[in-house]
């Protein structure tokens, strides 16, 4: 081999030395510090949520998965307890609107549905009542016994009974005004809600969702990577055995049989070589047996995650079609409502109304009512594992350590730690370092002395014919070369399995894409919906504001054959 091949690589071998050296792994000695995990106001708030008096410890419902089925009970019954009574609230409210259907109008007034009119028809005000000018005009649209005399000379008396029944009429109109008004301004609150549900929400738990996704990727391809230089270690360390062995059998059992001072020097680097590359192919199959495996366990794994995820892409279009048609909704029971100010009821107002409205809007407010409910328990449940969220994924590490058969679990725990749990495997890694410096030193000083010398002298000096002497020029370079490579890939392993490496993807997936953008995601998704619920019960409850005032005496300018667009009122 030539002398400025030897010396380059040996060049090289210095500046992956430097990189090999500068981070020991006895602990995280480097210039690397992980971020601190403080909970968010968000997760305390939602963390000391009242439980009636079940416990809020997510450790409990891992010891469940594990077993423990009490302790996950507890649990449960804790987190769901809440939205099993904003449920019950529901159904109640449902049940009393009901009722009151059935009650009716006359029991309870707006709340059975209807806008009904404890008067027959309208009556003049006091101020348009005739005067004395008016003798000779009896006017058809005065009741029989509110007629005035022609001979009164002064204005119309009214009987106390006709004054009560403008009385009742005022009072109806403030009702059925505060009626519409209610109506109108809990749509709006819905349309509002609907609004903060996508903007804040739903944006919010899409962040997540592709914080999640992305940090994942950086897993499978970080695990892949590793595999990858794994069995490049593994191939290098056999490539290096089987140049021993090859130049052992090509020179007869030895690197050189002579007895001058250079078949001293050569034999005794051949000795040192041997020893060396033996005890790194013991140790390489030591520390890295069946990490290849595992690696590809969690590169399969977090590749099986995204997919399920990705299927939740069309959660939130899912969300997004909902947000859009109650906006729909709302804006045409709006519409509805001025319609039946303006006493206008025919073909196509009803059908809207009772065909089309209501069996969708009802349809959609059980459905908000069960996300509202569903919401709440998983940003309960999120906001309990972000708690503590590195004892949390501790735990499940070690409820899981038996899927792992490699140093893969211990430095799992070193990643969630801060890098402060020094895994069992660091020790290994850095003598498995040590010792490929040393085959590398012994490699370059017995290719050295190789190289320096030509065939003939080889032949000669160790008592070999020129194809062993050749063969062992060419077996001593593969074997540096060899070195050379696994010092690299050593480097890369070292780099890629560092906590600056890994620990920011660790704190990425959990602490930034579950514990803030999930959790804020899930508690506005619930408030949300559940501003949006409520507002829309009360719709419900004052639903008589869709329809027009129903009179004892009917009405038929706000019949069926009242069109659409009429600009006469009906009656009051």
């Amino acid at each position: 081999m030539k002398k400025n091949q030897l010396l380059l690589l040996q060049q090289e071998y210095v500046m992956f030395d430097s990189v090999t050296s500068s981070s020991s792994y006895a602990a995280n000695e480097t210039a690397f510090n992980p971020v601190p995990y403080i909970p968010t106001d968000n997760v305390n708030s939602q963390h000391n949520f009242f439980r009636f008096g079940h416990t809020n410890n997510f450790e409990s419902l891992i010891a469940g998965l594990s077993g423990n089925n009490e302790m996950a009970t507890d649990y449960l019954l804790g987190v769901t307890a809440s939205s099993m009574l904003i449920f019950g609230i529901a159904l109640v409210w449902f049940v009393v609107i009901m009722c009151f259907k059935c009650a009716g109008p006359t029991k309870v007034g707006f709340l059975a549905g209807r806008l009904e009119s404890p008067t027959r028809s309208s009556l003049p005000s006091i101020e348009e009542c005739l005067t004395e000018d008016d003798d000779d005009v009896v006017s058809t649209e005065t009741p029989v016994g509110l007629q005035h005399s022609s001979a009164s000379p002064g204005p119309e008396i009214f009987s106390g009974a006709d004054l009560d029944q403008e009385k009742k009429e005022k009072k109806f109109k403030r009702t059925a005004l505060a009626v519409r008004v209610v109506f109108v301004l809990s749509g709006l609150c819905v349309m509002v809600s609907g609004a903060l549900f996508y903007a804040k929400g739903v944006t919010a738990f899409q962040g997540s969702l592709s914080g999640v996704q992305d940090s994942l990727s950086m897993v499978e391809s970080t695990a892949l990577e590793t595999a990858n230089l794994t069995r490049s270690l593994l191939d290098t360390k056999q490539e290096t055995l089987a140049g021993l062995e090859d130049t052992l059998s090509e020179t007869g059992g030895g690197f050189c049989q002579g007895s001058s001072p250079l078949a001293a020097e050569i034999s005794q680097g051949g000795q040192e070589l041997s020893k060396e590359i033996k005890d790194i192919n013991s140790m390489v199959d030591e520390s890295l047996k069946n990490l290849s495996q595992d690696l590809m366990l969690v590169a399969k794994t977090a590749t099986g995650v995204n997919k399920d995820l990705q299927t939740a892409q069309g959660f939130f279009y899912a969300l997004i079609a909902v947000s859009i048609i109650i906006i729909v909704l709302i804006c045409t029971m709006l519409a509805v409502t001025i319609f039946s100010a303006r006493g206008i009821s025919n073909c196509f107002t009803k059908c809207v109304t009772c065909a089309l409205i209501w069996p969708v809007f009802v349809f959609f407010l059980v459905l908000s009512w069960i996300f509202a409910t569903l919401f709440l328990v998983f940003s309960l449940a999120g906001s309990d594992f972000c708690f503590k969220p590195d004892q949390m994924v501790t735990t499940v590490l070690n409820n899981n350590k038996d899927m792992f058969n490699s140093m893969v679990f211990s430095f799992a725990i070193y990643y969630v730690s801060g890098c402060e749990v020094v895994p069992s495997g660091m020790d290994d890694i850095q003598q498995l370092v040590d010792t490929a410096k040393t085959l590398y030193a012994a490699a370059s000083n017995l290719a050295d002395k190789v190289a320096s010398q030509s065939i003939d002298e080889l032949a000669t000096g160790c008592g070999i014919d020129n194809a062993g002497a050749t063969a062992l020029q060419k077996g001593v370079a593969l074997i540096f070369e060899a070195s050379d490579r696994l010092i690299k890939y050593l480097a890369s392993f070292k780099g890629i399995i560092s906590c600056e490496n890994i620990n920011p993807i660790y704190t990425s997936l959990v602490y930034d894409a579950t514990c803030t953008d999930a959790v804020d995601g899930f508690t506005w998704l619930y408030s949300s919906c559940l501003a949006l619920c409520i507002c829309a019960m009360i719709m419900i409850t004052c639903r008589a504001a869709l329809y027009p005032v129903k009179r004892p005496d009917g009405d038929d300018r706000s019949g069926l054959s009242a069109p659409l667009l009429s600009s006469k009122k009906g009656r009051y």
